[in-house]
């Protein structure tokens, strides 16, 4: 498992390294709706990658759990994007290009409200299923929020946006943080289930 995990810590870099080139300094397309489409192809990928590596910790998980998990936080690190739509106010990919606004689910402020929201209840109500899926949300908005960060910095309502995020930062905390989310999750997870096997249908 251990060298599974460095395998896929390095495929994180690599997507980070390689997506970043592909989609903003090299010259494959000069088409702005692939790139796009590149662009967030990169974020999914990212998300589930980083979603594996949570899950190749033990995590007290059936395996169709953790494949039901990773399918959510990839989907959701791609999601994210959706809300370009409602600040363009299009459904036309051409019209998404040159904005100036970021969308809601660009806000990592909201997004912790949520997360903050959705743990506090899994831990009232000693929801396992629910905690497990705040983390996937956790890591997908993280992922996508943090890559963005390092050209536009992150949206931390009301304080406005920070500085962007270094290249090298960037990078290092992509492949560090997955790895180390496993490790808070354990500790932070409701007392009375930590030993128990999660099996469950539904993410939530």
């Amino acid at each position: 498992m251990r060298y599974f995990n460095i395998s896929l810590t390095v495929g994180l870099c690599f997507t980070a390294v390689f997506g970043d080139f592909l989609v903003f300094r090299s010259n494959f397309t000069n088409s702005q709706v692939i790139r796009a489409v590149t662009d967030n192809l990169v974020h999914a990928i990212i998300g589930c990658l980083s979603a594996m590596i949570f899950f190749n910790h033990e995590t007290n998980l059936t395996r169709q759990a953790c494949h039901l998990n990773i399918a959510f936080c990839t989907m959701l690190s791609s999601f994210i994007d959706v809300d370009h739509f409602l600040v363009a106010r299009s459904l036309h990919l051409k019209d998404l290009f040159g904005l100036k606004q970021r969308g809601i689910l660009h806000c990592t402020t909201t997004w912790l409200i949520i997360t903050a929201i959705l743990y506090i209840y899994s831990y009232i109500y000693n929801k396992n299923n629910i905690h497990v899926a705040t983390w996937m949300i956790f890591i997908a908005y993280t992922t996508h929020h943090l890559r963005d960060a390092n050209r536009r910095g992150l949206w931390l309502y009301p304080f406005g946006h920070t500085v962007p995020v270094p290249t090298v930062m960037y990078i290092i905390l992509t492949m560090f943080l997955p790895n180390l989310y496993p490790h808070i999750y354990f500790y932070m997870k409701p007392l009375l289930n930590k030993h128990i096997v999660i099996d469950y249908t539904l993410v939530v």
